[in-house]
C-alpha cells in the first residue's frame, strides 16, 4: 500500500436537483490525528450535509486536518412562494388617497412603490433541507473531491519517500563507515587511559585509587559503543522495512526517527574525535531532515 502525504487539494461540482447545485472543495494539511471540519455557505445548521461529507473523508483518510467547504447554489428556476398581504395593501392605498398632495408635487406613486413597503410582500425561498436523492448526490460530489485530494496526497507521498530513502541511506552510510573503525577507536581510548593513569600517579609515584577508578569508569563507558551501533542499525532496518511496506505508518516512522537521533547523539557524546564528529554531524543532519519529511506522511 502506497504511502500518502497529508497535503492535498480537490474540488468537484454538480447539480443535485432542479433546486440545488453544489460545489465541494477539500483541503488537507498535517495533523497528528484525523481532524475533519465541514463548512457551508448556509446560516442554518445542516447536519445531513456535514454527515454526508464527513463520511467520504473518513473512508479515505486516516490522519491530517481536512477542511471541506460546501457551497449550495440555488437554481434560479426553482419555485418560490410569493405572498401578498392584500388587506395591508388596501389599507396603505386607502391612507394614501387621504393625503393632500401639494400642487407643486411633480411625482407619482406607483404600485411598485406601495409593494416596497416592508411587510406587504414576502418571498419564501426553497427549503434548504436536502431530500434523500440530493444527499446521495452530495455524497458523490464529496467523494469526487476527496478522491482528487487523495491523488495529490499519493503523488506527494511518493516524492517524500524518494527523499526519505536518500537521507536514510546517508545515515546507513555513516554506520557502514563507523563500524570498522570501532576497534581502532577503542584502542585509542585505551591509550588515553594509560596516559591518564600515568598523570594520576604523578612524578612521585603516588596513586589516588579513587580518581583512577573514576577515570577508568568514564573511559570504559566511552570505549563501549557497540550497543549504540547495534541499536542504530536495528532502528534503521525497522524504519526501511516500514517505509517499504507503506500504509498508515507516519507516526511509527516519527518514533523511529527519535530513536535514531537518540543513538546518534549518544555516539556523539562518546566519540569526540574530529573525524568521527564531522561525519556524525552530517548523519544527524540527514536524520533530522528525515524526521521533518516523515511528519508529513499519513
Amino acid at each position: 500500500m502506497a504511502l500518502m502525504s497529508m497535503t492535498g487539494f480537490g474540488r468537484a461540482r454538480a447539480e443535485l436537483s432542479d433546486r440545488f447545485g453544489v460545489s465541494v472543495v477539500v483541503r488537507s494539511v498535517n495533523h497528528r490525528y484525523l481532524d475533519i471540519q465541514v463548512r457551508t455557505n448556509l446560516r442554518e445548521d445542516t447536519p445531513e450535509i456535514e454527515a454526508a461529507v464527513r463520511s467520504q473523508i473518513s473512508r479515505r483518510f486516516h490522519r491530517g486536518r481536512v477542511t471541506a467547504q460546501v457551497n449550495l447554489e440555488r437554481i434560479l428556476t426553482a419555485e418560490v412562494d410569493v405572498a401578498v398581504n392584500a388587506d395591508a395593501v388596501s389599507e396603505v392605498l386607502a391612507q394614501l388617497s387621504k393625503v393632500v398632495v401639494p400642487e407643486d408635487f411633480g411625482g407619482t406613486v406607483e404600485l411598485g412603490d406601495v409593494l416596497a413597503v416592508p411587510g406587504l410582500v414576502s418571498v419564501a425561498s426553497p427549503e434548504t433541507i436536502l431530500e434523500e436523492e440530493e444527499v446521495s448526490g452530495l455524497r458523490s460530489v464529496a467523494s469526487e473531491a476527496v478522491a482528487e485530494a487523495e491523488v495529490m496526497r499519493r503523488e506527494e507521498g511518493a516524492r517524500l519517500v524518494l527523499q526519505i530513502e536518500s537521507e536514510v541511506a546517508e545515515v546507513i552510510g555513516f554506520a557502514d563507515w563507523f563500524e570498522p573503525q570501532m576497534p581502532e577507536f577503542r584502542q585509542r581510548l585505551l591509550d588515553r587511559v594509560k596516559d591518564r593513569v600515568e598523570a594520576l600517579v604523578g612524578p612521585e609515584g603516588k596513586l589516588d585509587p579513587e580518581r583512577v577508578l573514576q577515570e577508568a569508569a568514564v573511559l570504559a563507558d566511552r570505549a563501549d559503543v557497540a550497543e549504540e551501533v547495534v541499536r542504530l542499525r536495528a532502528h534503521l532496518e525497522n524504519f526501511s522495512e516500514r517505509l517499504a511496506a507503506g500504509g498508515v505508518v507516519g507516526r511509527s516512522l516519527d518514533f523511529l526517527c527519535q530513536e535514531i537521533h537518540r543513538e546518534l547523539n549518544t555516539l556523539g557524546s562518546k566519540c569526540r574525535e574530529l573525524g568521527v564528529a564531522d561525519r556524525l554531524v552530517d548523519a544527524k543532519s540527514a536524520a533530522e531532515r528525515v524526521r521533518e519529511q516523515v511528519q508529513n506522511l499519513e
